[in-house]
């Protein structure tokens, strides 16, 4: 099901030939957000850093795109198809002509939860992100992230580690990373090109605030801190909280990531 600038259509051939020619040869700009429990987690930063990226990219902002207007289509798609607990709605806005539409799709998905699996990691480093604040902005880099992620397929891996021209680390495919090292949470500052991510910045006000047990730093990481790090946690609005079990010859554990995610999860709503 999808909802195309305002009409809800089971399949994309319903929609107007003119929208339908722009998903096609048009840039765009997109933007995931989460259903959870019928409400829509960070909505007021996710509005935000959605409209600054429209900006930024001149795209025409219709004076109707307000924040309310978006939260009734997102919640009237969900109605439709019966989807408010856990879902993910990928909203993407596209030029047609000189003005705006977008389209919106929902995908069911399982609650945020952790995930301790074998999960196996590499750096990769056949291409390289431009650290600056451009990068700052998901679709900058998205060509990248596609080859990174066959790179990651042919190689039997879960999930790569993007670097920058300075062959510091970035972040990975599925979402932010964070080290932990001692009573230290460390992450790549937005400086060294990755994306500025709500669930990115929600996680690290939440530690700021409540986890006066931990200090967080954000800062330029080089790979050889991997080696130095007792837990690696990865964030993704999707999935949840990964953590880490393998980096080439280096095995991590999970305790501290299982007492984290829990409650951060738990303070979610």
């Amino acid at each position: 099901m999808y909802n195309c600038n305002g009409t809800l259509v089971s399949d994309l051939s319903q929609t107007s030939p003119e929208l339908l020619s722009s998903l096609f040869e048009s840039f765009s700009i997109q933007e995931d957000v989460r259903l959870h429990g019928g409400q829509i987690l960070f909505w007021e930063k996710h509005y935000f850093r959605l409209i600054a990226s429209l900006r930024r990219h001149r795209f025409f902002i219709p004076m109707n795109y307000t924040m309310e207007f978006f939260e009734q289509e997102i919640q009237k798609l969900g109605h439709r198809i019966s989807i408010l607990n856990n879902a993910i709605i990928h909203l993407q806005f596209l030029k047609q002509n000189s003005s705006t539409v977008f389209i919106m799709k929902i995908q069911e998905v399982e609650a945020l939860q952790i995930h301790s699996n074998d999960y196996t990691i590499d750096l990769y480093k056949e291409a390289e992100i431009t650290s600056g604040n451009l990068s700052n902005l998901s679709v900058t880099n998205w060509g990248l992230r596609i080859m990174a992620e066959q790179y990651a397929n042919e190689n039997g891996l879960h999930d790569v580690i993007l670097l920058n021209e300075q062959k510091n680390i970035v972040e990975t495919l599925m979402g932010s990373l964070f080290l932990i090292q001692e009573d230290t949470l460390i992450t790549p500052r937005l400086e060294t090109g990755c994306q500025d991510l709500v669930f990115r910045s929600v996680f690290i006000d939440w530690i700021k605030k409540k986890r006066t047990d931990l200090k967080l730093v954000e800062k330029e990481l080089n790979p050889f801190e991997l080696q130095k790090s007792e837990e690696l946690l990865i964030l993704s609005l999707e999935k949840g909280i990964y953590g880490v079990k393998q980096y080439r010859k280096t095995n991590y554990q999970m305790e501290k990531i299982s007492v984290l995610a829990t409650s951060f999860f738990n303070n979610l709503d």
